[in-house]
């Protein structure tokens, strides 16, 4: 199985976590590393290395997912994922990723085929829905026309 990390600024990670267990239940092997406003970086460090180190010790290879490309908590997961041999950083977490993730770990995925499936449901999970109203003259009008 691979172990995950999710991790961000503030209560990103353990507001998005509290969702995902909302609708997925509590996954196996899975972290949650947030980066508090005013932490000294050496500590969320610290706490970030300690987390990969406990999942590498334990499962096939760690996802760690951060919520924003470039930021202090995606930083700290490049650095940390430096000292393992099979760990990988997806940034921009979003839920339908995490949900799409957890389910597909069960299945004996290898961790690039993970990261890749996490990517696109990432991506495909992000839209701009957008609902059509109708007022009643238009649904008449649509109706006279089919008769």
């Amino acid at each position: 199985m691979i172990g995950c990390v999710l991790t961000g600024h503030g209560s990103f990670a353990p507001g998005l976590y509290g969702a995902l267990t909302m609708i997925a239940g509590e996954p196996d092997f899975f972290e949650v590393v947030a980066f508090a406003d005013g932490e000294n970086v050496d500590d969320f460090e610290a706490r970030m290395k300690q987390a990969v180190q406990t999942l590498a010790d334990t499962c096939e290879g760690v996802l760690v997912f951060s919520d924003l490309l470039g930021g202090s908590p995606f930083k700290t997961a490049m650095i940390a994922a430096q000292d393992f041999e099979n760990v990988e950083v997806i940034a921009g977490a979003n839920l339908p990723m995490l949900i799409e993730t957890i389910g597909l770990r069960y299945a004996n995925t290898e961790l690039n085929q993970l990261v890749d499936q996490a990517v696109a449901a990432g991506q495909s999970g992000v839209v701009h829905a957008q609902l059509v109203i109708h007022d009643d003259e238009d649904e008449a009008a649509e109706a006279e026309e089919g008769i």
